[in-house]
């Protein structure tokens, strides 16, 4: 996060110098505006200030968060057209400077309006064969960092719960990362959950953003909302096994991840259909090679931004957001998320509820 803010700052630099300098403002009002885009490209240094955290801005009136979110994303959008008009200026190309800084402006609400808005149904059907007939047409709601916090708070839960019943899923599955703060202070906003309808029912796994808080605090919350908690357990659903990996901080070696599937795979019936709940996606070359036929995943936020997004392909074995087809057969999904984590709430490519009808070949 601080080399983000370093990044910004020189953004700062480059914009101020640039088109705010050609705006025909006095001198001291150039400087003055420098000066806050460099402050407000410190967010990481603003929070540690204030000792709130990043993960979840609990204590931070909600207008000054909102105003850090913008700023960053205004340096981001603004500070790249900048860069875009010292290069047109070189070339003999005459741009007005205010023409990034507004386009700028607006880029930056866009983003966060795309990371924070309550995210459309999409409906996606996919062909598994050998699906077992009592699955057929199974309806599966996957929601994926879900993010509950500060800022998505109980009415934006509500809203949620809303859209997702008005799916009618048959079943509900949480691929982690539903939370972020300590769980008093987001015991109200999550208490909606519990109004989610789905007949064959509703699972969650653990993902990273779970353990930076209370662990087992959450997991006891989510028990009493009405969720079965796989973390290391299977379940059988409509001649389906659930199979769920639980993203504890030791998983995050691929190999211990890989150790603790091989151990839940060979508890299942001989021939089980297996869908494996995992919240990295980077698992599933492994998943594929023990026989898992559907894998659902999320974390990746399907890569929010162009740029950021071949970063975190690198990090998770190339997979990003949507479909994938394994050597051995099985089928992959990337959620790309229903929110955002606040320390990088922007979106480019968007978020979703998705929704999976289950075909058999």
């Amino acid at each position: 996060m601080y080399l983000i803010n370093l990044f910004c700052s020189l953004l700062a630099v480059v914009i101020a110098a640039g088109p705010l300098a050609r705006l025909g403002l006095p001198r001291w009002a150039v400087a003055v505006a420098g000066a806050a885009l460099v402050a407000l490209a410190q967010q990481a240094l603003i929070h540690r200030a204030l000792r709130v955290s990043l993960l979840s801005p609990d204590g931070m009136p909600i207008w000054v968060e909102a105003v850090l979110l913008w700023g960053t994303a205004f340096l981001l959008a603004a500070g790249g057209l900048s860069v875009a008009w010292w290069a047109l200026r070189l070339c003999q190309v005459a741009v007005p400077g205010w023409i990034p800084l507004a386009v700028g402006a607006a880029a930056a609400g866009w983003l966060v309006w795309m990371g924070e808005r309550l995210p459309p149904v999409r409906e996606h059907e996919v062909t598994l064969p050998g699906l077992p007939a009592e699955a057929e047409g199974l309806r599966v709601a996957v929601l994926a960092d879900v993010h509950i916090d500060a800022w998505r708070g109980r009415a934006w839960c509500e809203r949620l719960v809303e859209r997702v019943n008005g799916a009618r899923p048959d079943l509900i599955v949480f691929t982690g990362d539903q939370a972020d703060g300590a769980v008093d202070l987001r015991r109200a906003d999550l208490a909606p959950l519990a109004g989610l309808k789905a007949p064959a029912g509703k699972f969650l796994i653990t993902g990273n953003h779970e353990h930076y808080f209370e662990t087992a605090a959450y997991l006891q919350e989510y028990g009493r909302l009405g969720m079965t908690v796989l973390d290391g357990r299977a379940a059988k659903v409509r001649g389906l096994w659930l199979v769920g990996l639980g993203d504890r901080r030791s998983l995050t070696r691929q190999g211990e991840a890989e150790a603790e599937l091989r151990g839940l795979m060979a508890g299942l019936p001989e021939g089980a259909f297996t869908v494996l709940l995992a919240h990295k996606p980077g698992i599933a070359r492994a998943a594929d090679a023990l026989g898992v036929r559907l894998q659902l995943s999320g974390h990746t936020h399907g890569g929010q931004v162009p740029g950021v997004a071949a970063v975190i392909a690198r990090f998770n074995d190339g997979f990003v957001r949507g479909w994938y087809a394994l050597p051995r057969g099985m089928r992959l999904f990337v959620s790309p998320g229903v929110g955002v984590w606040m320390g990088f709430p922007y979106r480019v490519y968007g978020s979703q509820i998705a929704v999976l009808t289950l075909r058999g070949a």
